[in-house]
């Protein structure tokens, strides 16, 4: 094998590919990128077993054809401080030499007859994803999975494409629910219910935003295939049955306010600076055109901002846990966003914009009781 290409290009595409690689795999062939020159382009690959990735590499003249498997960490750090913007790669399956103006570095390589291939789409039905559709949809779900292992469907996003092309995104871990709906292109209409685990659904909005084309995604069985002019991906999906989600968000909820996304944000990251791990909770207190935010932790202290809201009404108090409120704001785009809830101990339901609900349940503590 013999390429010629641009180090930085070939130094982003060894850091995407590196994303997929995990410390914890069992087997060691598994922290490598796989590098294919044929056919005049270069291609890396990546898997952890359960998310994989094949990225094309732009600014790469391919002068040998041939294919290696190199340690993706090492060879990264090599791309990364080497200042020349073209350099050489010359090796076989046992090591590559890496050259540019004032250095060399051959690096011991291995067989990449065992590596897995990621699968290529098939024949079967496609959906077609808008880029910026599928990262805002992303952006405003993938957090709210549930993290810790075993929680099974909850360890993923639930996608669900229509007959018409309606699409959701829904993910949720117990605590709270984060749904978004756009659309897709679905020609064949064929309906897809399917979990995809979050690290393979971050990864496909990461591919989708490489190219300018809508992104193409299949289902089978047991994975989710997707394809563009960057590269192709393959993930599991995850088993179980996701819970029914339309049961969890509440309908005509008594208080209903519209807050400031921006000026909340900021009031209650300040209001949760006294909160720690044993008093994880901020106090929402509505009254006549104001709203307060309070926090308080016996080694910590105490904490209280004020915040000017469009609220007419009765005083009535709620308390959530701030990372879960602070979490939503982070990502929604609109100036304002609607809380709706009808007590203290109730799930509460916010809104932005007429496709994005998030559902939180709130912190309720019997020392507040009445």
């Amino acid at each position: 094998m013999k390429i010629v290409a641009n180090r930085s290009a070939l130094h982003a595409a060894f850091q995407h590919a590196g994303s997929i690689i995990t410390s914890t795999i069992a087997r060691p062939i598994y922290q490598n990128v796989k590098m294919e020159a044929k056919a005049g382009k270069v291609c890396l690959s990546a898997t952890d077993l359960e998310v994989g990735i094949t990225l094309n590499v732009d600014q790469v003249q391919v002068e040998e054809e041939g294919e290696v498997l190199l340690p993706e960490l090492r060879v990264s750090r090599i791309l990364g401080t080497t200042p020349d913007e073209t350099i050489s790669l010359v090796g076989d399956e046992s090591a590559v030499t890496i050259e540019s103006s004032d250095s060399k570095f051959r690096v011991v390589a291995e067989d990449p007859s065992d590596f897995a291939d990621v699968p290529q789409m098939t024949e079967g039905s496609v959906i077609e994803i808008d880029r910026d559709v599928l990262h805002y949809m992303v952006r405003h779900v993938a957090f709210a999975t549930a993290e810790e292992r075993g929680r099974y469907a909850l360890n993923g996003v639930l996608l669900v494409v229509a007959e018409d092309g309606g699409f959701e995104m829904v993910a949720a871990d117990g605590a709270r629910l984060a749904r978004v709906r756009k659309k897709a292109s679905n020609p064949d209409k064929k309906p897809v219910d399917c979990i995809v685990m979050k690290k393979g659904i971050e990864q496909l909005a990461r591919l989708a935003m490489l190219s300018e084309e809508p992104i193409k995604v299949q289902i089978t069985e047991n994975q989710l295939l997707a394809a563009n002019s960057a590269g192709r991906l393959c993930c599991q999906l995850v088993e179980g049955q996701f819970p029914n989600y339309l049961e969890v968000i509440p309908k005509d909820c008594k208080i209903k306010v519209e807050l400031p996304s921006r000026a909340l944000l900021n009031a209650l990251t300040r209001a949760a600076l006294l909160t720690s791990e044993q008093t994880r909770a901020v106090d929402f207190t509505f009254s006549d055109g104001i709203l307060v935010l309070a926090s308080q932790s016996p080694d910590l202290g105490e904490a209280e901002v004020r915040l000017p809201v469009d609220y007419k009404g009765e005083q009535v108090q709620i308390a959530f846990n701030p990372e879960y409120v602070t979490d939503m704001l982070k990502v929604v785009e609109r100036e304002s966003v609607k809380m709706e809830f009808n007590d203290r101990r109730s799930p509460c339901v916010m809104h932005s914009g007429v496709d994005y609900v998030y559902v939180v349940s709130p912190v309720v503590r019997e020392d507040k009781e009445a």
